[in-house]
């Protein structure tokens, strides 16, 4: 009998039509197109369940994947139809291998495409206490505006899930012009379908009269049985960004392979700001350390924030990170708790109007990682697509990384050279790797080190106003 190996929570499968995004006027339509890559040792075979909002199963497919390979499960296509033309809902993958899942979102027809990328949830992702970051209702900045949308999948397919969304306010909410002081429940009218998923698009769910017209905050998702989170924002028709919603904190260090301050590119100026979340009763005394890419950024010391209990803290590269001297940084950071309360952090990528990604850290690595969908050059939506593999190193001294690359229905190229790096490796396949000499290439990749790293994938979609990231990170096996 197969064995579940991953969970793709909601929006993995989801068809949203424009009257639900949060700029209803020209929002055009949400598309999505989940990647399973077999991590295994054998020819997988992959089962897909789709599940409509009440928990109805509406198509099911089964496809194999060869070792290493990935699969393109496109909702707008036969080769990932859902069962309906428009569908929201959420999707089971099963197989006889371990196999891994990103899901990649895509808004057209709009004032922009928006693209955003996060990954698929596996068992031990799934849980009864989830905590959101940030969550965002009719917030400006940089003269967009902010809506979170947040998506739960109930796991369990026999039983319905009562389920309560705690919304939190952040203290600068009212000084910013918002109503709500204390936090608020929000209770499912009638739970979660066994199975099914809900939507809670902050525009309208909790109402104006309940949270306020605008709220900046975080949220707690309180269920009985086992569910999945997923959590998206949308900025003004222009960008979109899938934020991580976390089931439990870590006392263990967390790699942040992607911090910026300041960075100029293509028009645009690249911040980063990270959202720490402390799961523990006390609050967490947290130092960051950040990594510079190069001699041209540097820092000096380490930096010390608290974290309120049961609580979040906004920590902007651009304000609160006095220990990068230079004007501007790219690198990355770890964050570690000194005083054993359990954190997770989150981090916000932006480039003015156009551009964003969110992130989770990575509390763990390991030696063998996946990356179930890269790309060289691929031009798509008006853009042109390419990534870069980023690796964190977890040990001090230098780390040797190798890669074997699947490009989709051709035979794997493996690359002969063993790659060396200190701290920080950054992978952009357009220059670097076996495949740079090639005109294009999208596929997956699996990364083997001789330490243990966090890995993380980032892409960039080039090509003027319509310009996009897209981030998630790699699945790591040993």
């Amino acid at each position: 009998m197969a064995r579940r190996s991953a969970v793709v929570c909601a929006l993995a499968l989801v068809l949203v039509l424009g009257g639900v995004l949060p700029v209803a006027a020209d929002a055009g339509t949400m598309s999505t197109a989940f990647v399973v890559q077999n991590l295994g040792s054998d020819e997988a075979t992959v089962t897909v369940d789709y599940l409509s909002a009440s928990g109805t199963q509406m198509n099911q497919m089964v496809q194999t994947v060869s070792v290493g390979a990935h699969y393109i499960f496109d909702q707008r296509y036969a080769s990932g139809y859902p069962g309906a033309d428009t569908f929201s809902g959420s999707a089971v993958v099963y197989a006889d291998q371990p196999v891994g899942a990103v899901v990649n979102m895509v808004r057209s027809g709009g004032t922009v495409p928006s693209h955003e990328s996060y990954s698929g949830l596996g068992v031990d992702d799934v849980g009864t206490h989830f905590m959101i970051p940030q969550v965002l209702k009719g917030v400006t900045s940089l003269s967009v505006q902010w809506n979170t949308t947040l998506v739960i999948q109930n796991t369990d397919l026999d039983n319905v899930a009562s389920v309560s969304v705690v919304f939190v306010p952040n203290p600068r909410n009212v000084s910013m012009g918002g109503t709500l002081s204390e936090p608020y429940t929000y209770t499912i009218p009638g739970g979660v379908p066994a199975g099914g998923s809900v939507v809670l698009d902050q525009t309208t769910t909790p109402s104006s009269a309940e949270i306020g017209a605008l709220f900046f905050g975080s949220a707690r998702v309180e269920a009985d049985r086992d569910i999945a989170v997923v959590a998206y924002a949308d900025g003004g028709g222009r960008v979109l960004m899938a934020y991580p919603c976390f089931a439990a904190g870590t006392t263990d260090s967390i790699a942040l392979p992607s911090i910026y301050k300041n960075i100029s590119s293509l028009g645009d100026s690249y911040s980063t700001a990270m959202l720490l979340v402390n799961f523990g009763d006390a609050d967490a005394t947290v130092e960051i350390e950040y990594l510079p890419a190069s001699g041209a950024y540097t820092v000096s010391g380490t930096d010390m924030v608290t974290v309120p209990a049961g609580g979040v803290l906004n920590v902007d590269q651009r304000y609160d990170a006095a220990s990068i001297t230079s004007g501007s940084f790219m690198g990355a950071a770890t964050v570690t708790v000194q005083n054993g309360q359990p954190i997770q952090v989150m981090v916000n990528l932006r480039g003015g109007s156009r551009y964003g990604m969110t992130y989770g850290g990575l509390a763990s690595g390991g030696m063998v990682a996946y990356l179930p969908i890269a790309y060289k050059t691929i031009t798509s939506q008006g853009l042109s697509w390419s990534s870069a593999i980023l690796l964190q190193s977890l040990e001090s001294g230098q780390t040797s990384a190798q890669f074997t690359f699947y490009p989709s229905g051709a035979s794997p190229i493996v690359d002969p050279t063993s790659y060396t790096f200190s701290g920080i490796g950054q992978f952009d396949l357009r220059y670097t790797t076996a495949v740079s000499s090639r005109a294009s290439f999208i596929g997956a990749v699996k990364v083997e080190t001789d330490k243990p790293v966090a890995v993380f994938l980032q892409t960039r979609g080039a090509g003027g106003s319509g310009d996009a990231f897209m981030g998630y990170r790699g699945l790591t096996t040993q």
